[in-house]
């Protein structure tokens, strides 16, 4: 028998759970009412269970898992398929909601977020090559080299993809793009592209449309767009999201 873990997560309601998930193509392993509300769901060959939890504000639980998959996007698009049909629309700010997808090469993972009815964070991802980070010693490497408008990029796509902390996020963009000297486009874009999907996410489409000119004219400077195709992804989501195509 192969050791294994499955992550017990809590639930304000069974039924809002289970049609979150099996949405997204999970099915129903185990299920009882009585002496607790409990389910146990499996995605991808990978169980979670939850228990019920009423009392419990989605906005302010902290219940998070990570699971591992393979064919990341074309699990990824069948998630976003699942969840507009379940809700009419992709739900891409709030609770719940799906992150866009993108590669995260400092944690060495290509990876996307779900929060379901509850507030659980569950973070879905790839494993791809991992860079060495050039902020933080990480399994007693010390920082890579780089340049400040790169640690200025990966620190705000910490801050907001990994702790979802946009306040900080902003700070470290507004501050890195005043002092940006023009010679890194593709790290420019990046950060435009975040700001703007911040400001999405954080339900100001004032502020995310004010930006779709400055990425327009950004994007315009880059010949190759390999570096940055996550972005440009994100950045077509969101103009559509607003509208603005």
């Amino acid at each position: 028998m192969t050791n294994f873990a499955i992550p017990l997560l809590p639930s304000t309601s069974i039924n809002d759970t289970v049609n979150f998930y099996m949405a997204i193509g999970a099915v129903i392993t185990y299920q009882q009412k009585a002496p607790n509300n409990y389910v146990g769901l499996k995605i991808k060959d990978i169980e979670l269970h939850f228990f019920g939890l009423k009392q419990l504000k989605p906005a302010t639980n902290f219940s998070t898992c990570f699971l591992r998959v393979d064919e990341i996007d074309t699990f990824y698009n069948h998630c976003r398929a699942g969840l507009k049909a379940l809700y009419g629309k992709i739900p891409l700010k709030g609770i719940p909601r799906i992150n866009q997808i993108k590669d995260m090469p400092a944690y060495g993972a290509r990876q996307f977020v779900l929060v379901d009815p509850s507030g659980n964070y569950i973070r879905v991802g790839q494993p791809i090559a991992k860079t060495d980070s050039l902020l933080f010693e990480e399994n007693g490497k010390k920082p890579a080299s780089g340049t400040a408008l790169g640690k200025a990029s990966e620190l705000a796509d910490r801050l907001a993809n990994g702790k979802e902390d946009f306040e900080e996020a902003l700070r470290v963009i507004d501050k890195a793009l005043k002092n940006d000297a023009g010679d890194e486009a593709d790290i420019t874009f990046k950060l435009l592209v975040l700001k703007m999907s911040i400001a999405h996410r954080t339900e100001d489409p004032k502020a995310a449309k004010q930006l779709q000119p400055t990425v327009i004219k950004q994007l315009a400077k880059i010949q190759d767009h390999h570096l940055i195709k996550d972005e440009i992804a994100i950045f077509e989501n969101i103009q559509e999201e607003l509208g603005l195509r």
